[in-house]
């Protein structure tokens, strides 16, 4: 005779967000579904009207994109327009070049929007979550108070500005931050 099956008491859940609102684009990204293209960013670097961009701002050295699937409003990537997959690739010249133009940008993000603090960081390597094979640093504003009712109770996060007015906005602005007039700063 088998011996009888108890049910265990059922755990409590510890994740504070049990449900999401779906970004059909994000699964579809995650799902491995993506242009056909050697690298994403070379391809919005070059303008390749089979890839979605975002792109707000390109020299000689870098260019500057919202990222498709912000975590907050205003989530940047800088992004050097050389292909390279590791940091320590980077001149010198050029890895400071790339890291004033991030101090930049959160300067710019402070005006536009007022957060009241940035993660500011990068991914190198399929495993530590890179997801793009060449290196870029995120920018992504934080608040106070991004808990809110809807994402307590509903347990749902929202992102409460779209990205046609985010971009517009970044667009709009971000020559009086990041270009010619940083460059009669250095």
């Amino acid at each position: 005779m088998a011996p009888e099956h108890s049910e265990q008491p059922e755990q409590p859940e510890h994740n504070l967000f049990h449900h999401h609102l779906l970004a059909v684009g994000k699964f579809n990204y995650a799902k491995g579904e993506r242009p056909n293209v050697d690298c994403i960013f070379c391809g919005v670097r070059d303008n390749n009207p089979d890839i979605t961009s975002l792109k707000v701002y390109e020299d000689e050295r870098v260019f500057i994109c919202l990222n498709l699937y912000p975590y907050n409003p205003g989530h940047l990537m800088v992004i050097p327009n050389r292909h390279l997959e590791r940091f320590e690739d980077l001149s010198g010249e050029d890895r400071n070049y790339m890291f004033q133009v991030v101090m930049d940008c959160q300067k710019m993000l402070q005006d536009l929007f007022s957060p009241t603090g940035f993660n500011v960081g990068y991914n190198q390597g399929q495993y530590a979550g890179a997801s793009i094979r060449h290196i870029h640093v995120h920018i992504v504003p934080r608040y106070r108070e991004e808990l809110g009712f809807i994402d307590i109770i509903g347990a749902t996060k929202i992102i409460v500005e779209n990205a046609d007015s985010v971009f517009n906005k970044v667009k709009a602005r971000i020559g009086e931050y990041v270009g010619s007039k940083r460059s009669e700063r250095l």
